[in-house]
């Protein structure tokens, strides 16, 4: 697999980016489509010399979370972020934020690699129970992935996060229904 493009470009006082190796100005969605299509770019500002990449990619994450549809960050989750931004756990939320998303990214590149393989007319890769399987394997890597990355903690809404606790209700409310309706007999014998 060889090295991703590096695309240089320039950020003027005015904003405007410049793309150096092709000589001409590019706007923020087409440097948008640049990165989804596997490109790194690198942003430097003409003043001041200083790498400002972090700031562009930002801001094209704001215009494109600012749209309704196909936002990914959550206000609950932005808060978060600010709230913890300054603290000993950003550099350990890091990490786990890039690693989560290098595993979707292979997930996904695993999944487009199963379905490009897949026999038959391209529709038959949507059928809902073969999609439903998808994704029930996809959320048992997820959970392997979360519970090596964080031993013994729980992650809420993943599926097999607490199976032991799920068994234990389980069989507690079996209990408490048998339990009732030994209950119901005796009332109902008097």
């Amino acid at each position: 697999m060889s090295e991703p493009e590096t695309i240089e470009l320039r950020r003027y006082p005015s904003r405007k980016l410049y793309k150096k190796n092709a000589s001409s100005y590019v706007r923020l969605p087409e440097v948008a489509e640049m990165v989804r299509k596997g490109a790194n770019v690198r942003v430097e500002d003409t003043e001041t010399g200083e790498d400002v990449t972090r700031a562009v990619l930002l801001q094209i994450i704001m215009e494109q979370e600012g749209h309704s549809t196909g936002a990914m960050l959550s206000a609950d989750l932005m808060m978060d972020m600010i709230r913890l931004h300054q603290s000993k756990a950003s550099e350990m939320m890091t990490g786990l934020f890039e690693q989560s998303v290098a595993f979707i990214r292979s997930q996904q590149e695993q999944i487009a690699s199963q379905m490009s393989g897949a026999i038959g007319p391209p529709w038959n890769v949507f059928d809902p129970a073969a999609m439903q399987e998808m994704q029930r394997e996809y959320q048992k890597k997820l959970t392997t992935f979360w519970s090596g990355a964080m031993p013994g903690m729980n992650m809420p809404g993943m599926p097999g996060a607490a199976p032991k606790k799920a068994e234990s209700d389980a069989d507690e409310l079996k209990a408490l229904r048998a339990r009732l309706e030994e209950l119901e007999k005796k009332v109902g014998k008097k």
